[in-house]
């Protein structure tokens, strides 16, 4: 045999080496695969120590993480806006009457509580904090006195009221509200978008009164945000790359954790879609499309711990377990939902 040949072969053999290597990797890292909605996911959170999924379709399915084998209690809310809240109860707008928020249990199934939202205004978004103990909602105005104003409203586990701690006109102000987040003990608000560029700012919950506000000139617009579980940093996510930790008191910027660009379709375009911090506060996770890569960080040296492929389609969100080792994966258009197994820091 030539030294060509026997070169080509040595090549062949390391290639497949590789391969196998890299494929083990990944069938390690995925621990389950369950059966989601059909009609595929839009939300992945841990509320509690359940697994809850939001399909497109805003039916609630809801695992206990710790026997994920058992069928999941399925929720069938009408509503335009759901999401599951703390001593498994969801909290809903319904379709019939947008004028406020329903309280119900776990499969919708009676109705516990309901706060109105002002007249003339309409629910956008609903989030909850990372322990699931507060509830916020975006409202905007559309007639009225306050017509075309943006508030912010903050409701605890009590739900027997909002405290609307954040309010802006989009007439007086050009300016595009994204997302927002709540800390862990309810006493700060986190929002991000565009104003002229990048914008974010946070709300000191107990004054009403916005504590800080940027905007970051090296960047087009932020899109996401999410709170450490201490409370103590902000993660912001600029829309193709960047995720900037930012000094949740002050604004300063701590680190950036950067992914690489990489070829897309012609019709797609780079984005991260959606982040999760660890509740052990160890780790950042993040996914990216249209590449459906979720990468992981060590939050704090900032260094790359791993990366996996992990759906031929669109991931919509992610979400750690209550003890940080695991990750669930929803799928946009598909049902699966898939556990991992959390790469831990070294």
């Amino acid at each position: 045999m030539s030294k060509k040949n026997r070169n080509i072969i040595v090549f062949i053999i390391a290639a497949v080496i590789v391969f196998f290597m890299v494929f083990a990797n990944f069938r390690s890292a995925l621990v389950r695969q369950l059966q989601g909605p059909i009609e595929g996911t839009d939300s992945v959170l841990t509320v509690d120590n359940k697994l809850s999924v939001i399909s497109k379709n805003n039916y609630v399915y809801t695992w206990q993480w710790k026997d994920l084998s058992v069928w999941p209690v399925v929720a069938k809310p009408k509503s335009q806006i759901v999401i599951p809240f703390t001593g498994d109860r969801i909290v809903y707008v319904p379709l019939a009457m947008p004028a406020g928020l329903i309280l119900a249990d776990l499969k919708a199934e009676k109705k516990l509580a309901d706060l109105p939202i002002p007249y003339g205004s309409e629910c956008k978004k609903a989030k909850i904090s990372q322990n699931s103990r507060y509830g916020a909602v975006s409202v905007l105005f559309k007639e009225g006195e306050q017509k075309d104003w943006l508030k912010l409203g903050l409701f605890d586990s009590d739900f027997k009221n909002i405290s609307y701690v954040f309010k802006k006109n989009t007439r007086a102000e050009d300016f595009l509200l994204y997302d927002f987040a709540i800390v862990n003990d309810g006493n700060f608000i986190a929002g991000v978008g565009e104003k002229g560029r990048a914008w974010v700012f946070v709300t000191d919950v107990n004054n009403e009164k916005i504590l800080w506000e940027k905007t970051f000139p090296e960047y087009s617009k932020f899109t996401g945000v999410e709170f450490s579980p201490d409370g103590k940093t902000l993660f912001v996510v600029e829309k193709v790359r960047y995720i900037v930790a930012l000094d949740s008191a002050t604004g300063r910027t701590i680190r950036v954790f950067e992914m690489p660009l990489y070829n897309t379709p012609s019709h797609q375009k780079q984005n991260i879609c959606c982040i999760a911090v660890s509740p052990d506060g160890r780790t950042l996770a993040a996914d990216t499309e249209p590449a459906s890569t979720v990468w992981f960080w060590d939050i704090e040296t900032g260094k790359k711990i791993t990366s996996f492929h992990a759906n031929e389609f669109t991931v919509s969100d992610i979400a750690f377990s209550p003890d940080s080792k695991y990750l669930a994966t929803g799928c946009m258009v598909s049902s699966e939902i898939k556990i991992w197994k959390v790469p831990q820091p070294r």
